[in-house]
């Protein structure tokens, strides 16, 4: 799961605060330090899916295509907000339904149910496999110099908490 800005702990909080004092969207988001439209996407989560709406959702795992097109024609067709959207479709935020709508907008519906997850690949390394080859090769290279930069620094840090221990026993023979 990528790291989140917010915990659950501080989004539930700003939540139960919400809803139980009377500061609305804008003090709850000033005492939680967070913009108040974030505070207004979380209190929709929370309202259509509990708490378990605002836990991290893991990362790679893609929103159904029917899904997708859905959601775009709930805000397009139905004036939807994108929170009310978030909350109704069991989204993680509005950020992918913002990217949803400009792939809509450019190549339909064919192209929200074409949607894929990840880097796409050079188009030059699908046309030659020399070049992809050499990629692969460059990118275990890369991998080898970081293993061996971390065993380097580990074999140093070993080395480092051996003389500090040596250090340790020499001061408490001399007392």
């Amino acid at each position: 799961m990528k790291r989140q800005k917010h915990s659950f702990e501080k989004r539930l909080a700003a939540v139960k605060h919400y809803f139980t004092a009377d500061d609305g969207d804008r003090v709850t988001a000033a005492k939680y330090n967070v913009p108040r439209t974030q505070v207004r996407l979380w209190t929709a989560v929370y309202e259509s899916q509990g708490e378990e709406g605002l836990k991290p959702k893991p990362l790679g795992v893609s929103v159904d295509p029917e899904i997708r097109v859905q959601a775009v024609k709930a805000i397009i067709e139905q004036n939807m907000p994108l929170n009310e959207v978030v909350g109704l479709f069991k989204l993680s935020g509005t950020g992918g339904l913002t990217r949803w709508m400009k792939i809509y907008a450019q190549h339909g519906e064919d192209g929200l149910r074409s949607i894929r997850l990840g880097k796409p690949r050079s188009p030059d390394m699908k046309d030659d496999p020399v070049k992809a080859a050499e990629a692969l090769e460059k990118s275990k290279d890369k991998r080898i110099e970081e293993i061996e930069r971390k065993l380097k620094f580990m074999e140093l840090k070993i080395l480092y908490l051996k003389k500090l221990k040596a250090l340790g026993q020499q001061g408490k023979k001399l007392k």
